[in-house]
């Protein structure tokens, strides 16, 4: 589940234009009014939050005052008042026995991927990178309908982008090989070689190149116990992975 997350957002090309603090102030107007550019555009705070959590946990557990989230809540709820972003930053230093201000800033206001690969090698946890499907190599969101398939989205930056594709065609065929669903695309894509995809718009035919493809497109996270990890890092993930009292 927190592979699948960590996959989610960083698939979100929108993470790097809008900042948590953003996309939950914006939340009414845009995330729950998607649109064929909302990936590119915004990043989910459900999600992206999830993770925020998580790494001021790691980091307040790796700290010298050894302090936990669930700490950090229980002095927000001692308080019994409603709670404003410098209480939690308070608690968190608390919590922690420094200032939190970097972290705060740049993983709530800022735009820059959280540091999890790091913060989990902390606590004997591997990082697996995954290679990315062929969809996600392109930069498109793809989905199957009625034996055929159709763009959900074009991802910012992306070798799509670039070929001019567009969500709502209908990708019809990549070399003048048919395509009727997801699966037919790994077996006739070749990111070695330029192709040429012929897609439907708006009731014309469009032929689209695809340009030799560097890779670069992130896949799927996985995560893993490091059976190799030092005797520090192991009692970290002991205690954290102990229920809570």
């Amino acid at each position: 589940l927190l592979g699948k997350t960590i996959t989610q957002v960083l698939g979100t090309p929108g993470r790097k234009v809008q900042t948590l603090a953003q996309a939950s102030f914006d939340a009414w107007i845009k995330y729950y009014r998607p649109d064929e550019n909302t990936a590119n555009a915004t990043v989910s705070y459900y999600t992206k939050g999830a993770l925020v959590a998580l790494a001021l946990d790691l980091t307040l557990r790796g700290s010298a005052g050894r302090g936990t989230l669930d700490g950090v809540m229980q002095r927000l709820w001692a308080l019994e008042r409603p709670i404003t972003e410098a209480d939690i930053r308070a608690a968190a230093a608390a919590e922690a026995g420094r200032s939190l201000d970097r972290e705060f800033n740049a993983w709530v206001h800022g735009t820059s991927d959280l540091p999890l690969a790091d913060l989990l090698a902390g606590f004997g946890i591997n990082w697996l990178a995954g290679k990315p499907t062929a969809a996600q190599s392109l930069g498109l969101r793809l989905t199957e309908r009625d034996g055929s398939l159709k763009v959900q989205a074009v991802m910012r930056d992306s070798a799509a982008e670039a070929a001019g594709f567009a969500a709502g065609d209908e990708w019809l065929a990549l070399d003048n090989w048919r395509l009727r669903k997801t699966d037919d695309l790994p077996l006739l894509r070749d990111p070695a070689r330029a192709q040429v995809a012929l897609v439907a718009r708006d009731q014309r035919l469009l032929s689209l190149k695809l340009a030799p493809q560097k890779a670069g497109a992130a896949g799927a996270v996985g995560l893993s116990l490091d059976t190799r990890a030092d005797g520090q890092a192991r009692q970290r993930r002991e205690r954290w992975f102990e229920p809570a009292r």
